[in-house]
């Protein structure tokens, strides 16, 4: 927010423009490798790890693939998790 005043004339540095691919790609870097470092603690922790992959995958293409409303997505996948522990997927 401190930058939001004068945003107009600092992205007319030709500097910030050459540098501007390099900051994504690292920002996007940085939030895959937090995503693997989840998805790897969680399949260690996890009582059911193949189950968890699963449902995590399905959640992910719901939302990803098929535009489907997160909210209810994360309700399906926590109601996928319960079935999984009820039933004793290992």
């Amino acid at each position: 927010f401190g930058l939001l005043p004068v945003w107009g004339w600092f992205r007319n540095f030709r500097t910030y423009k050459l540098a501007l691919p390099g900051l994504n790609s690292s920002a996007v870097g940085l939030v895959v490798a937090a995503c693997f470092g989840m998805a790897i603690k969680v399949w260690k922790i996890s009582p059911f790890p193949s189950a968890t992959v699963v449902i995590g995958m399905i959640t992910f293409s719901a939302v990803h693939l098929y535009k489907q409303q997160a909210p209810l997505t994360i309700a399906g996948g926590g109601i996928l998790g319960i079935i999984a522990w009820a039933v004793g997927v290992f």
